[in-house]
């Protein structure tokens, strides 16, 4: 998978391409590009919404909890 920086950077440059290799050609995919043909900003908004919404699920199933490991943090 791209890594979060090369991801981050395809979205400001392309954000159609950047929907496209986090969810494939499904709806989101469709969504984005229609919103990237009507206004630049938009295309942006929702990319960036996806990814964030993506990375909130990654850390929900099984990373870290939503808070981070935490600073000083005793392990049980």
């Amino acid at each position: 998978m791209v890594g979060d920086c090369c991801l981050i950077l395809i979205i400001i440059l392309l954000p159609p391409l950047g929907v496209f290799l986090m969810h494939g050609c499904g709806a989101d995919f469709w969504i984005n590009l229609c919103l990237t043909l009507l206004g630049y900003l938009p295309g942006h908004i929702h990319a960036f919404y996806l990814l964030i919404k993506q990375r909130d699920e990654k850390r929900l199933q099984g990373g870290y909890p939503v808070g981070g490991p935490g600073y000083g943090a005793v392990p049980n």
